[in-house]
């Protein structure tokens, strides 16, 4: 229930984020997830840049990460042109340091060579690796690749409680979900 709470007292936060890179605003938020741990309905792996393999699981309502369980997960959909996926490189580094045992950043690239690769000092995927990511996230919340960047914020057992294309990158929100999360 306070997922609830937390999702009426930010959703008009939400909708005050433009679109970001070609596409219009999907600014949703899912209800809270009743159970800890989620049964997989199917699986993928991906493969970052430094070779890490990482079987996700696809649940009812969202993600379990293998290896990455009982974290908060911003899962970023991004290309590496995009002008607002190169500025909210730097404040997914802040938070990937400032919460260090509560928080993965895990970035999957929907178009580009990786040019930005090396100031991501989190998990990126390119975009050959994603295994069936993009149809995944599809399947669960109607986002289609219209627009980048996409943000995805999963609760510790994986269920999602925020998605939305974004112009900006909306620190505060985020930092708000975290901290309710932990």
């Amino acid at each position: 229930m306070k997922y609830k709470t937390l999702v009426a007292s930010l959703l008009f936060t939400g909708m005050l984020i433009l679109p970001g890179c070609g596409g219009s605003s999907n600014n949703t938020a899912a209800p809270a997830q009743a159970a800890a741990q989620a049964q997989a309905v199917n699986s993928t792996t991906i493969t970052s840049t430094t070779g890490e393999v990482i079987k996700v699981n696809k649940t009812a309502n969202g993600f379990v990460f293998e290896g990455y369980e009982g974290k908060i997960v911003l899962l970023e959909v991004y290309g590496d042109t995009c002008p607002d996926c190169v500025a909210s490189i730097p404040l997914y580094n802040r938070l990937q340091a400032q919460y260090p045992n509560d928080v993965v950043v895990i970035a999957l690239e929907s178009y580009g060579t990786l040019n930005n690769a090396g100031q991501q000092q989190y998990i990126t995927i390119p975009k050959a690796n994603t295994g069936n990511m993009f149809a995944y996230i599809r399947d669960l919340t109607g986002y289609n690749l219209e627009a980048v960047p996409y943000l995805m914020i999963l609760s510790r057992d994986g269920g999602i409680v925020y998605d939305s294309i974004l112009a900006n990158f909306p620190q505060n929100l985020i930092d708000t979900y975290i901290q309710q999360l932990q």
